[in-house]
């Protein structure tokens, strides 16, 4: 069975949602330590899967804040 969650089996995985300026990609949020990511700016990495990019959030509900608004902390997904 597949689940429709496309990066539910990451590790780290908490949430994912589409990424509303470019349909067919998502915005993810990893437990970054748990993803190897860099922890310093916070628990929480969310990362915009089209470009790569990363923000780090010490609170999950503004982690699902940023989620909403990738253009907030991804350069590319601005143009």
């Amino acid at each position: 069975m597949t689940s429709r969650k496309q990066h539910a089996l990451d590790a780290g995985y908490i949430a994912e949602r589409m990424n509303p300026g470019h349909p067919g990609h998502k915005v993810v949020i990893y437990n970054a330590t748990e993803q190897g990511l860099d922890d310093n700016g916070g628990r929480y990495a969310v990362v915009c899967d089209m470009h790569g990019s990363v923000c780090n959030e010490t609170s999950l509900p503004r982690a699902r804040s940023l989620m909403k608004s990738p253009r907030t902390f991804c350069e590319e997904c601005t143009l």
